[in-house]
């Protein structure tokens, strides 16, 4: 009986691998674990079920993938890449549901309303585009979202009379100081520099690419976006965020290094903020939280570089 009961919670760990994996060596895997068990034993050991829930994850995460640094790189450009488009959806999102209600309440009565939610299929399909490895449509999906993005900043502080009913278009400097101070709009032309290389040195895509825009509505939540206005789960959710990525170097160290590439476009605005003279405002976050993005970058960057290098080496 003990033995049934030892067999079935390793069965259980097991379910860490992948379903294919398990189908083709799980047997041979339960068998060589029950030799090696002791004759009373009636669980596995702490090392023996952290080990089987460590590597089946890193089976998942395809860790085996990055076995040469040069390859290593290339995946975390990849991840990166989809970590900034994803952000960038979920920023295009975020606002898209703030007009939505409106547009549906009181009917669409200027431009951006329309333009809203074209930002955000098209950044979606950037993201489904660049998860498949089919980067040349990624950048041009990220290139269009990005233009659209823009449009949609110059419309939305076009000024109209009420009496005469001209518009009045705002100088360029506006429009440029709002999209510097935009954390979510940074991600498109950061994604759009870092698709340049994958399309010289192509990493290779996944089987299921539309499951990353499952990311999407998780990153409106625990990243920086319009709507943490209401929810305020910010900036303590980013920090999770980063706590949850410095852990999972263990598992896919690239994943790690993506992360601390994320955390910039957020450095960049908080810069930007700094540079206008808006840093003391009460609705900007202050010195702080500057620096836990920055030490959060740097740790990040140093446990993904080495990480990656230990991977490289097994």
């Amino acid at each position: 009986m003990s033995q049934e009961a030892l067999e079935a919670r390793y069965r259980l760990l097991l379910c860490a691998y992948p379903k294919r994996y398990r189908r083709e060596r799980g047997a041979e895997m339960i068998g060589t674990l029950m030799e090696a068990a002791g004759p009373d034993q009636r669980r596995p050991t702490a090392r023996e079920g952290a080990m089987l829930v460590l590597r089946g994850l890193q089976t998942r995460a395809r860790t085996h993938d990055a076995r040469s640094t040069s390859r290593g790189l290339r995946g975390s450009l990849r991840l990166a890449v989809l970590l900034l488009l994803v952000y960038a959806t979920a920023g295009s999102l975020a606002e898209t549901g703030r007009v939505l209600p409106r547009m549906v309440r009181d009917g669409v009565d200027y431009p951006p309303e329309l333009i809203y939610p074209l930002v955000t299929v098209i950044a979606a399909l950037a993201v489904v585009a660049v998860a498949g490895g089919r980067y040349v449509l990624g950048l041009l999906a990220t290139l269009s979202a990005l233009a659209a993005a823009l449009v949609v900043l110059r419309l939305v502080l076009v000024g109209v009379d009420n009496v005469t009913g001209e518009r009045h278009y705002p100088p360029i400097e506006l429009i440029r100081d709002d999209a510097m101070t935009d954390s979510t709009l940074w991600p498109l032309p950061l994604a759009v520099l870092l698709i340049v290389p994958l399309i010289i040195w192509p990493a290779s895509g996944t089987r299921r690419p539309v499951a990353w825009l499952s990311a999407v509505p998780v990153a409106v939540f625990l990243l920086p976006t319009d709507y943490d206005v209401t929810i305020g789960l910010q900036p303590g959710a980013t920090v999770v965020v980063m706590a949850g990525f410095l852990l999972w170097v263990a598992v896919d160290a690239r994943a790690t290094i993506a992360a601390a590439v994320l955390l910039i476009p957020l450095i960049i605005a908080m810069l930007s903020l700094r540079a206008l003279g808006a840093w003391g405002q009460p609705e900007v976050l202050g010195a702080t939280w500057f620096w836990t993005v920055v030490i959060g970058a740097i740790a990040l960057l140093t446990a993904g570089t080495l990480g990656l290098r230990r991977q490289a080496r097994t």
